[in-house]
């Protein structure tokens, strides 16, 4: 059953936006015509559809993009978007228009989001910038067949070519949080505004403005290159039903370090994900024994508990980003350096992997945090090496586990010194395309 349904000007694009949807796990199909649509049928979340339309004047680029939407315009159809061009060239405004005269609301509003945060294209001021350059300035200005390229603004594009009243909404309006947009969203739409050209310069801002945009309760369609199609894809799609999750593979992650680049990658990877966090006290294991074992027998109980309808969960310390005095307060009364207590905690964390594992073999790969703590996963699972399939990123590897009791036993290993702040939410996703989550 189709969810998601994208208009795109030509094929190429098409393909990026369909990309970028099948990250979510999404079934993604793109077609070039009516007939394309027979050989798909229902199986697919989403569809991308070329209207084909780049080069064609702007009464050509609307009727067909107005035919496509009537065409694909159907009940189970929760998103809608018009993929444009990242340095807007084509008939953005008219195509934009065609959309929403289609689909028939009169309330419905395009919300244009340029940016494509990965390509380092942003907006600011409503001004495109690309690798923080006025887009004037950039190679990318060249291309004078991009109306938005000729002025610098794209704001302008709209508020001044778009026959529907457009308004444009800056990043000072983003400081106070998606509810407060969201009533700024909200207010624009009920006066009038049919379209709204949105301030966008990061991934978490593209999160910020899909969380406003659902929270505002407004009907819509997203206009922009991709990312933010996919942001809202992966935010409204339905959830798997809970007997279907329990049957998954799933993913466990083990995170221990406390640098504050980690810190910032779990940040990240809880804004572009949602996985289960178990947070662990580190400083338990280093008392006796027995209070190291009851906080080992937690942090898997909670686990195999609460991460029974889960995909990803992770087992996260507590000390992930604490200053280095943070460390002393505790480790010099017990004449402990970091080394020593970096190995203590490494090898906690490879028992409660391995209790994780034991109980459930659902968990069918493993990602872990540097070094100390990929040795203590291998140590606690028996496992003589690990047989490397690929590079994640620099300096993360995929792999499979050779020898002991879990042999083929997916696995990724981030150095500590790997410095992407995408790294672990790059690493889990990878996960989750190599076993089909």
């Amino acid at each position: 059953m189709t969810e998601c349904v994208v208009i795109a000007d030509e094929l190429a694009g098409a393909c990026v936006v369909g990309a970028l949807l099948e990250r979510n796990q999404c079934q993604v199909s793109t077609v070039m015509s009516a007939r394309g649509l027979r050989g798909v049928g229902e199986d697919s979340d989403c569809l991308v559809y070329s209207t084909n339309t780049r080069n064609l004047n702007e009464e050509l680029g609307y009727q067909m993009v107005f035919s496509a939407t009537r065409l694909l315009k159907g009940p189970s159809v929760r998103l809608y978007a018009k993929r444009i061009d990242p340095a807007m060239r084509g008939n953005t405004c008219a195509e934009t228009q065609a959309m929403l005269d289609a689909l028939g609301d009169n309330d419905r509003v395009a919300v244009v989001v340029p940016a494509f945060p990965a390509l380092h294209r942003s907006t600011v001021g409503g001004y495109m910038l690309v690798n923080g350059t006025p887009v004037l300035k950039s190679l990318a200005g060249i291309d004078t067949e991009s109306e938005a390229a000729a002025s610098g603004r794209v704001a302008d594009l709209f508020t001044e070519r778009f026959p529907y009243h457009a308004e444009a909404i800056h990043l000072k309006e983003y400081t106070r949080g998606h509810h407060a947009l969201a009533e700024r969203i909200s207010h624009l739409a009920h006066h009038g505004a049919r379209a709204l050209v949105m301030d966008c310069t990061s991934q978490e801002e593209l999160n910020l403005i899909a969380e406003a945009v659902l929270a505002s309760g407004i009907r819509f369609i997203a206009v922009d290159p991709g990312p933010f199609t996919a942001t809202l894809a992966r935010k409204i799609s339905r959830p798997p039903r809970e007997g279907d999750l329990r049957s998954h593979p799933r993913i466990l992650g083990a995170i221990a370090g406390s640098s504050p680049l980690i810190a910032s990658q779990v940040e990240a990877l809880l804004l572009e994900d949602h996985p289960l966090v178990v947070k662990v006290h580190n400083r338990e294991f280093l008392s006796d024994s027995q209070r190291r074992e009851a906080e080992i027998a937690r942090v898997a109980s909670e686990i195999l508990t609460l991460g029974a309808t889960r995909r990803s969960t992770l087992a996260l310390s507590d000390l992930v980003g604490a200053s280095a005095s943070a460390f002393d307060g505790f480790l010099e009364p017990q004449g402990l350096t970091m080394a020593e207590y970096l190995e203590i905690s490494a090898n906690a964390y490879g028992e409660i992997v391995r209790r994780v594992l034991e109980r459930n073999r659902s968990y069918q790969a493993v990602y872990a945090m540097g070094a100390d703590l990929t040795l203590a996963i291998c140590r606690e699972l028996k496992a003589d090496a690990i047989h490397i399939l690929g590079q994640v990123t620099p300096l993360t590897t995929y792999g499979e586990l050779v020898g002991g009791d879990y042999q083929g036993l997916k696995c990724v290993a981030s150095a500590s010194s790997a410095t992407l702040p995408s790294t672990i939410t790059d690493s889990m996703l990878y996960l989750k395309r190599k076993l089909g989550i």
